[in-house]
């Protein structure tokens, strides 16, 4: 697979980093966001050589926590899983590696071409820092309402002795 900056869709596109500069700019996007923090959708294009056909599929990547165990058991290690759909089959692979074995072997490179596209996901990203700032709300009015509930139990019970 080859990622097509050419288009616009890559991380070095000079039009999507001027857009980028502009709107962060005007707006409160978390455009300063490290690497690691940074959300981007993801899709595969199958170009069939014979006929020009191009599809495109989504690529979806997934963390798999392990939740509880047997206590004294070390927990699982997390892991990651990407996903693929191609109309009723579901691709599923551990790492990039894997899944670009998986799509050479349906789609070999003499019947097809494949690329990987990737794009910031500005959106994601906002909506995620919104459901942030909205926990961190609930959580410090829960923490507030408990504070001033043990507060007023107490000036009861010191009121009435």
């Amino acid at each position: 697979m080859r990622k097509n900056d050419a288009a616009g869709e890559g991380r070095y596109s000079p039009r999507r980093t001027a857009e980028h500069r502009q709107r962060s700019a005007t707006s409160a996007e978390p455009a300063d966001l490290p690497d690691s923090q940074r959300l981007h959708r993801c899709w595969v294009e199958i170009r069939d050589l014979h006929d020009g056909s191009v599809r495109t599929l989504t690529l979806q990547a997934m963390r798999l926590v392990h939740l509880g165990g047997k206590r004294g058991d070390p927990p699982p290690p997390d892991g990651q899983v990407l996903r693929l759909q191609d109309d009723a089959t579901v691709i599923e692979a551990s790492d990039i590696e894997d899944m670009r074995t998986q799509l050479r072997s349906k789609y070999p490179d003499e019947t097809h071409e494949r690329r990987l596209h990737w794009q910031r996901d500005l959106e994601a990203e906002q909506r995620r820092t919104a459901a942030r700032e909205s926990l961190i709300q609930l959580l410090a009015e829960a923490v507030v309402n408990d504070l001033l509930r043990e507060q007023t139990a107490g000036q009861k019970d010191s009121g009435t002795t």
